[in-house]
């Protein structure tokens, strides 16, 4: 398994918006594309620190950005999810819609 490493600015950014934010530690890292185990980690270590993350600015349109086309990428996939359920769906009803005494479709 890889692992990824993440740069200093990409843990803060992930950190403030978790302690600015009313989602879950779970549902900001799947959207940031990391354990939560690794985002409780970050906010220990910057607390430790000293670091006051409610208070941080965002450090900027580059990390933003990231969060942006993940949760886009994310929103395309359910958007093919739902395409693919919708189609099989009316395929059903289709199915479902045929009068067995006739034997044809509708």
């Amino acid at each position: 398994m890889k692992r990824s490493r993440f740069t200093k600015e990409f843990k803060e950014e992930a950190v403030r918006l978790l302690v600015t934010s009313d989602k879950s530690i779970k549902e900001l890292a799947r959207e940031l594309g990391v354990s939560d185990v690794s985002l409780c980690n970050w906010k220990r270590q910057a607390l430790r620190n000293g670091d006051h993350p409610e208070q941080a600015k965002p450090n900027g349109i580059q990390i933003s950005r990231t969060v942006l086309e993940q949760e886009n990428i994310r929103l395309k996939r359910e958007v093919e999810t739902l395409r693919r359920q919708r189609e099989i769906l009316k395929k059903s009803l289709g199915i479902l819609s045929v009068d067995p005494l006739e034997g044809g479709m509708p």
